[in-house]
């Protein structure tokens, strides 16, 4: 059996931490290295760590120096042919290091394989959509985001070696610059589709400084344009891969309520892909309705009713959208929740349509849910 390290940093989450321990020491594969490196904690985090009496469990500390830097130190006490990484807030579920491994030794040349992660809250109930859009047929496509959650990805550590651990100088997006740096240099990858993690949202997550991840992201792609020859086939797709940025960026300021950093970001991402104004807008229009999926938007109606208020100058075209693309996200939401049991989410989901896009309620599906759930409050 092939050992497997697992690098767990850990800052000031002793709240999770150890169900984050327990999934990892849980696996159904079995023949695996826990390294817990306390990045400077300085809540209960040791004391969570010391209840544990695994001989498999190995504790590192060292004074808070970032994430990056954390993982790098597990790293370098790492003895196992397969490395993989857990942040402290989030969950294995139980097969993901038999499922992985599974797919890297049918296949020696396979250097990463990853899986899906499942969206979770601070109460580990799911939240959002899965994780579940997989590795791009052509690697070179990395470059228009982060398809996926560290926690469900697996290393061969050869191939780690190979391209260099961690960038300390990042602060978000360190595993997205990676990913990029195995795939500049050929590394195969892997997709298993089905879900091997759990992926936390909550209150003081680092993923929710939207100004913090902008820059990290910025940050990402200055690197691999300024390096002195990249791949031609990468710099074809270099404005796309700044427009896609901007684009998040914009997601993250509108969310936020930094509407004027959302407009400015919103025109560059359009002057990078002019083709998101193509069919009257609508491949924009389908971005700010995905964003509406995100965990972290916690109204997606109030959310998107920001946007098409607050457009940028040179985006009307997307006004006259407006009704019936919100319309379109409040009939999502609501056979959603009814799908859920939670009519009262529905009945607000249909009043919103009601409001935006009377007409649809004459639609079989949707007078069906309209009339069960109001008649509900008569009984």
């Amino acid at each position: 059996m092939s050992l497997v390290s697992v690098i767990l940093p850990a800052y000031n989450q002793a709240r999770y931490l150890g169900a984050a321990i327990d999934s990892v020491l849980g696996q159904t594969y079995a023949e695996l290295e826990l390294i817990v490196v306390n990045d400077g904690s300085t809540d209960a985090t040791p004391d969570v760590i010391r209840t544990y009496q695994d001989p498999r469990l190995r504790y590192v500390e060292q004074e808070n120096r970032g994430l990056s830097a954390a993982r790098n130190a597990g790293l370098n006490g790492a003895w196992g042919r397969f490395v993989t990484f857990l942040d402290a807030d989030d969950l294995f579920l139980p097969g993901k290091l038999t499922d992985l491994l599974g797919a890297m030794t049918a296949d020696a040349d396979v250097g990463l394989a990853a899986g899906q992660a499942l969206p979770i809250d601070e109460h580990g109930h799911q939240v959002g959509r899965p994780f579940d859009r997989g590795l791009p047929a052509d690697p070179g496509d990395l470059l228009f985001g982060n398809p996926l959650h560290v926690g469900s990805v697996l290393l061969r550590r050869s191939w780690l070696d190979r391209v260099h651990p961690f960038d300390e100088s990042l602060r978000s997006y360190e595993d997205w610059d990676l990913w990029l740096r195995l795939a500049r240099a050929g590394c195969p990858m892997r997709w298993v589709d089905k879900p091997v993690s759990l992926y936390r949202f909550h209150t003081h997550q680092m993923t929710r400084d939207g100004g913090q991840m902008t820059t990290a992201s910025m940050m990402v792609l200055d690197k691999v344009f300024g390096d002195p020859a990249p791949p031609e086939s990468w710099l074809r797709r270099r404005p796309r891969a700044y427009s896609e940025a901007h684009l998040r960026a914009a997601a993250n300021a509108y969310l936020a309520g930094e509407i004027e950093s959302g407009q400015q970001h919103l025109r560059q991402a359009v002057d990078l892909q002019p083709g998101l104004l193509a069919d009257q807008g609508r491949p924009l229009a389908d971005r700010f309705s995905a964003w509406t999926e995100l965990p972290k938007t916690s109204d997606p109606i109030a959310f998107l009713e920001t946007i098409y208020r607050h457009l940028p100058s040179g985006l009307a075209v997307l006004r006259r959208r407006r009704r019936e693309e919100i319309g379109r996200v409040a009939l999502r939401l609501a056979f959603d929740s009814y799908r859920q049991g939670d009519w009262d989410e529905t009945r607000a989901s249909l009043r919103q349509v009601l409001r935006l896009r009377p007409a649809w309620l004459a639609r079989r599906g949707v007078a069906s849910i309209f009339v069960r759930t109001h008649l509900s409050t008569l009984n």
